[in-house]
């Protein structure tokens, strides 16, 4: 079900087709609607989604301004968020809200360290991409793993 939309996600693109074949069979479907909370900042990882349809906004608690989040990102069909936590095994950095009815193929992350171990050089370069924007919202690079 999930190989032809696998093939279409960039980071994806250096798997070997009997690993994507794997991966599609490991993944599961979730739907969020509006404004649902899909990762709460702070709490353990279990998952690592790829958008299969509609958008997604994350967000950084402001450490500036407790109560209040900066948008960092947005995620829309293909691309994916919650590897932070996964990568470094600490708690959720960030937020993610649905935008709308959103629908994500999650994977479990027992699986995505057995399944996505090639593809983790290029998440850990996503680490620079995060470091700037944080500089450009607060200022500061932060520490981009402290869940505050």
């Amino acid at each position: 079900m999930y190989q032809s939309f696998l093939e279409s996600v960039p980071m994806l693109k250096t798997l070997e087709p009997y690993e994507l074949l794997n991966l599609a069979d490991a993944l599961e479907k979730k739907q969020f609607g509006d404004g649902q909370c899909i990762i709460k900042q702070g709490d353990q990882a279990s998952s690592f989604y790829i958008v299969e349809s509609g958008t997604v906004k994350i967000f950084k608690e402001d450490p500036n301004n407790p109560g209040s989040q900066a948008e960092l990102n947005t995620c829309t069909t293909g691309q994916y968020f919650g590897e932070l936590a996964l990568i470094t095994n600490k708690p959720r950095a960030a937020s993610v809200y649905a935008v709308g009815p959103v629908t994500c193929a999650a994977l479990d992350v027992g699986v995505f360290e057995r399944l996505l171990g090639p593809c983790m050089d290029v998440m850990k370069r996503n680490f620079e991409h995060y470091e700037e924007q944080l500089m450009q919202l607060f200022g500061t690079t932060l520490d981009i793993t402290d869940t505050r």
